[in-house]
Order: structure tokens, then sequence, then C-alpha cells
């Protein structure tokens, strides 16, 4: 999609498949020469193109440092320089300076002359190529031309080579005069070789030629028409010594045996090409998040090697995710607020923060060169845990084991967000925690009669927050389930059937039975009378049983019953439980009982009596008084009152029981008869008490029996 900075030497990707199904290679190949002195670093994003949906990926491609051999100028290396100096010039004086550069940053070369044709040892160099001669030339005597052969090394061995031609020229005595002696010129640098820079002339009414006086390597002058010109491009960040030279052109007559000398001064004026050179021109960091402000990351140095447009300033140009991330302080770039990892925006650039180092020289116009920033944050495990609740979750008793009954809410700010594990740090056998949804799930039944509250501690463990694994943090809290109550169970009632007995006097509205029932659910109760006819006769007021109105027992008239079975359901309005209450009725005369004038009596009442058939009754009279007449007539009266007493014993046997009436009448043995007129011959029934009692047919008393329900 994209090569930054911008270069035609990649290919287009080649895709492969592999072994692996949906695994793919993608090859990328390069079509010319990266070069580190240029760009060092280059980002590349490539667009994915998938079945389901487009990915983005870039990466960096870091260019190596490799060493290259030194670069010497091609009219040094073929066919070789030439140098023309005249015979008169001293020793010492440098006669051609060797230009070469080294492409790789830092290194340091070194000059030798290999050779020297004819040879001789009068030439040296010196560290910056200078060639100079240690003896003066003699044009007549001494060798007119010299060959000079220069090996030029880098550090690592690597060289280049080349010749320097030096010329001996003959000096004239005589002088030739000039249009222009004396002339200044300013000319620009790196205008390339062959640049105009001058023009020398001498009198033009004789053939002359036109030379230096001594050998000015980066200058050349027409030998026939006085022009001089660069012999290579002038390069003041190269050679300083190039900002002015002072030129000494010779001009000789050969067939005249003249010569003169004219002046040039040449200023070389610098013109602003070279941004500034940053180092390191690439920062690539990795920080903690955590980093305190104000800490210092890199030192950025940047030089202009322009000789005039050597100022140079910088400037920190931030992307909207790096702004005021960073700042630059004497060229340190520093931490200016917190790198902060666990934003979306941040992950969303793969937690790196990007930004440039603009540097920017003094010329017109002014250059400017970019050092690339790219900061990747690390993550810290800053924040502990946190557990949101609900801390108080109510939860029905009658919820079902194993159903989810909840969920609990964690969170951490550090990224990624909540990338947590939750669990019951003590254990709890009644609830069970999913450790990443935080769903809660019943394990146990739950009653709230037993149990109203649980209370339960949660712990959140955070993971991958940290670039060391190891550190993590933990959060937790306790939460509370509280139990709901549920109608989930009957009404207890204790006892489950009562007995009673009433007189039939007792007032409607009256409790009769008070049920003794709660409910465990606390649930209100309510009580219903269910069986039958008695729901006329009874009612409910609240717990208490009461009858509706009077009982009525009156003879020939409403005759009520006087045993009633009430069935009461009590219920809680879900479940009921059945009570019984057996209610007896002692019906009650308005009368008042009849009473003797004499002593108390004590009537036996029989609670059951024999009532048998009359041929029995005829046979059993015979037969007693046939006994009776066989004990003499000296015991009759005896006889009698020991009859009577042994029938009363007997009923008394049989019963076992006595009744109290109230008033002045109690009922207790006979223990005598005074006469006759005591004797009861009969038996009859109350029509209005139902009581039995005994008739004495003499006076017209009534003796009473037990009636026939106990009271």
């Amino acid at each position: 999609m994209s090569v930054t900075p911008s270069a035609a030497v990649f290919e287009d990707p080649v895709i492969n498949p592999t072994n692996i199904s949906n695994i793919f290679t993608v090859q990328i190949f390069l079509n010319g020469s990266l070069d580190y002195e240029t760009d060092r670093l280059y980002t590349i994003q490539l667009d994915i193109i998938t079945t389901s949906r487009p990915v983005e990926q870039s990466f960096n491609l870091r260019v190596i440092n490799v060493n290259e051999p030194p670069d010497c100028e091609a009219h040094f290396k073929i066919p070789g320089a030439e140098v023309r100096v005249s015979e008169d010039t001293s020793a010492f004086v440098p006669l051609y300076r060797v230009l070469t550069k080294d492409p790789d940053e830092n290194d340091t070369i070194t000059f030798s002359i290999s050779h020297v044709m004819p040879a001789t040892s009068q030439f040296h160099i010196d560290y910056s190529g200078r060639i100079t001669s240690n003896q003066t030339f003699d044009y007549h005597k001494g060798p007119k031309d010299f060959s000079v052969s220069v090996v030029v090394r880098d550090r690592a061995g690597a060289n280049c080579s080349g010749l320097v031609h030096i010329k001996v020229l003959e000096v004239f005595k005589d002088s030739i005069d000039f249009l222009f002696p004396i002339q200044k010129v300013s000319i620009q640098e790196n205008q390339g070789a062959e640049d105009f820079v001058a023009s020398v002339k001498a009198n033009p009414n004789i053939s002359v030629s036109y030379t230096f006086v001594t050998t000015y390597p980066p200058y050349k002058i027409g030998r026939d028409d006085g022009v001089i010109r660069t012999s290579y491009n002038l390069d003041l960040e190269s050679d300083s010594t190039l900002t002015q030279n002072v030129l000494l052109v010779r001009a000789f007559s050969e067939s005249e045996g003249q010569s003169g000398t004219a002046t040039v001064t040449v200023n070389v004026l610098d013109v602003n090409e070279h941004p500034p050179f940053c180092s390191p021109d690439v920062i690539v960091l990795t920080v903690a998040e955590t980093t305190e402000v104000g800490k210092s990351l890199a030192t950025v140095a940047c030089v202009d090697i322009d000789i005039s447009n050597f100022n140079v300033s910088l400037t920190l140009i931030e992307n909207s995710l790096s702004i005021f991330k960073f700042r630059l302080r004497n060229g340190q770039l520093q931490v200016n607020s917190s790198l902060d990892y666990d934003t979306e925006e941040a992950a969303s650039n793969h937690f790196q923060y990007e930004a440039v180092i603009l540097a920017i020289d003094s010329g017109i116009p002014a250059l400017t060169t970019e050092v690339q920033i790219l900061v990747t944050v690390t993550p810290i495990n800053e924040f502990e845990p946190q557990i949101l609740g609900p801390l108080i979750l109510p939860v029905p008793e009658d919820v079902r084991r194993g159903a989810f009954i909840g969920v609990v809410n964690a969170i951490d700010r550090d990224w990624p967000f909540n990338s947590l594990r939750l669990s019951f740090p003590g254990g709890d056998s009644a609830f069970t925690i999913d450790p990443v949804g935080g769903q809660l799930y019943l394990s146990t039944e739950l009653d709230f009669e037993e149990k109203q509250f649980h209370r339960v501690k949660i712990q959140a463990v955070d993971f991958d927050q940290d670039v060391d694994k190891t550190n993590q943090r933990t959060g937790a809290t306790d939460i509370i389930i509280q139990v709901q109550n549920v109608n989930d169970n009957a009404p207890v009632c204790n006892p489950l059937s009562y007995k009673s007995i009433i007189f039939s006097t007792l007032g409607a509205g009256v409790p009769i039975v008070t049920l003794s029932c709660t409910d465990p659910d606390r649930d209100p109760l309510m009580a219903t009378i269910t069986n039958g006819a008695v729901v006329d006769r009874f009612q409910m007021n609240g717990l208490g049983l009461t009858s509706k109105n009077l009982f009525s027992y009156v003879p020939d008239g409403v005759y009520d019953d006087t045993m009633f079975e009430v069935t009461v359901q009590v219920s809680d309005g879900k479940y009921s439980t059945d009570v019984v209450a057996y209610i007896t009725v002692v019906p009650w005369s308005t009368t008042k009982p009849t009473t003797t004038t004499g002593a108390p009596q004590v009537i036996t009442v029989l609670k059951e009596f024999w009532d048998p058939e009359p041929w029995f009754v005829a046979v059993l009279t015979v037969t007693g008084v046939l006994l009776l007449l066989s004990l003499g007539l000296i015991i009759w009266t005896v006889l009698i009152r020991t009859n009577v007493n042994s029938k009363g014993s007997e009923n008394h046997s049989a019963s076992g029981d006595k009744v109290s009436l109230g008033g002045s009448v109690s009922l207790q043995n006979i223990s005598d008869v005074e006469d006759d007129t005591m004797r009861f011959d009969g038996r009859a029934q109350d029509p209005v008490t139902g009581w039995s009692y005994s008739f004495n047919s003499v006076t017209g008393e009534r003796r009473w029996l037990e009636p026939r329900h106990p009271i």
C-alpha cells in the first residue's frame, strides 16, 4: 500500500501457501539497491485481502550499513589528472590535491604514493591528499614530465587509485602585458566541472600561451584562450579552502621569449544544498507506561555541513495520538505526559506513539531533515481489580439447585480491560461462579426459615496485564445472598384435635376453642369451617371457634344436637392444615331444682342402667320373695332396708361417678331411709334437661339420677 520514505526498490508481494491450512507466506523482493547513507529505515504498509475481511499490517525494514570503498574522482582515475608546474615553483608548495569521498559515515581514509615515473623520491602526499615536492624543478636539466600513482584506502582496506601527470614549464624573463592584470570574480559552489570562472587576455599583438604559475587543482586554464574553468565540482563542504583562491596566471611566448603574470582572485559562494545531518536519524524505543514525566528518552544532535548555513533548529511534530506526549529540551526527547498503555486508542495503534523531529537549517530556501520517532509502550499492572456487585443479591428460597441466580460484575482498568478470573478464595459449597463471565449458580438448596443471609467472599485476579506475567493483582469483596421468603410450608397446628364440653347457656361469640397454629413462612393464617351443617351453628373469629347463637333444648320444640364434630381448615393462602374440634353441649334447664328440708341427700347417679324385659323382672321378683320368706319374719324390716341399700350400692359400683348439681343438693350414697315415705318405686326422665330421676308415689318427691351424658 505504501513505502515510507518513498522508494521504488520493492517488488509486489508474492503470496505462497504452506503445509498448514489457512497459513500463507508473503515474500517481498528488492528490485534495486538500498543505500544506508540515504535511507536507513523503511516502513512498509501491506493490505491483505481475505475472503472474510481485509487486514492491514505494517513492518519496518532497517538497512544495515556495509563498508564501501572510497570514491575517487573520475578524471583522477582515468586517464589521470594533469598538473602544469613552473620550473621556478618553490619546494613544498602544494602541486595537486586528490579529492575523494568515502560513502561510509565517520570512516577515515589514508593517501599513499605507490610509485613515480621516472623514479624519484621528491614527491610526497599528506593526510588530506595534497601532493608536494621537496625540491624545485629544472626545465632544462631535469625531467619535464612525471607520473605519480596514488592509492586511497579506508580503515577496512577498501581502496581506489589514480594518476597525477605533472608537467614542468619553462620560465621566461621578459614581461607580457595583460588587458586586466588583476581580476576578482565570484562563482557558486557545486556548479560542476568545466564551470566558467574567468578569462585572461594578454597583448593580442603576439602569440602567447597561458598557464598557472603554480598548480591549482580546482581550476584549469585554456592554454590557447586563457579561459579559467573548474577542474571538478567545487564543494565548500568538502574543502573549505576553496572559499577563496588567488590564481597567478602566466602568459608566455616561446617565439618571442617573453612572459607575464596576471592575478585572478576567485571567491566561491556557498549554496544551501545540504540538509541538516542528524544523529541518530531514527529513534526506536521501548519504554514502560509508568515512565515518569520529564525523563529523557534520547538525545538528537543535528549539524549542517554547509559553510554559511550551519545553524539548525529542531521542532517536534506529533500526530493525534502522540500529541503532548513528548517534548524537546536542548536536543533531548523527554516524556511530557503519561504514556498511557490502557486505552483503546493506544491499542488500535499497537501501543506505539509516533512523532517526528524536524531539523531546519538557516539557508534560503531552508532545507530540512526528519528524524522518525517510534516509541513502543509496554504494559505495567497498575490497578487492582474492582468488584462492582451487586453487593446484595436477592434469591427466592425455592430456586432449584444448579440454577442461575445472578452475575457478579468486576472491572480492571489495565489493558486488556477486564482480563479477570473470579473465584471464591475460601471455597463455598453453596454456590459456584463462572471464572470468566461471573455468573453465579446455586449448588445447594436455600431455606429462608433456616438462614436468611449468606455472606460470600468473591476474589478477582487479573492476568496478562504486565510484561512480567507473574505480576498479578487481586481484588476481593463480600456480597450478600439475601434469601427471599417463599410460601413453601403448610401451617403447623398443635394439637390437631380438641375436645370441649360446654353448657348450652354459653353465649354466642364466646370462644369455645382457640386454635394454636403458626406458619413457618410467617404468612397470615385464615381459619375456615369446612364440614357440613355445623357451618350454620359455629363460626371462626380468627383462630377462635365460637357459636353463632344460643343452643336450644325446648321440649316439643327446637332441640339441638349435643355432640358436634367441627373440622376447621387453617390456610396460609397456599397450603392448609385441618384441625378437628369435638364439642359436647350440656343442656341446662331454666327452672330451679327442687330441694328437701332434711339433711342434704346424696344421690348416686348411674351412668348406665339395666332395663330388663318385663318377664325377667317378674321371675326375679318371685325368686326374691321366696328368699326373703326363708330368712324369717324376725328380720323382715331389716331385710327390706338391706335390699334397698344393696341395690343402691350396686348402682354406685357400676357407675363410680358423682355429679354435683349445685345449690344445697349433692349427690351421695343414701345411707338411711327413715320411713316408707322415702321409698322411690319408679324411674322417669325430665323432658327439659334430659336427666333421669326416681319417683316416690306416696310423697311425689323426685330423686335425681346421673344424666345420660357425662358432665
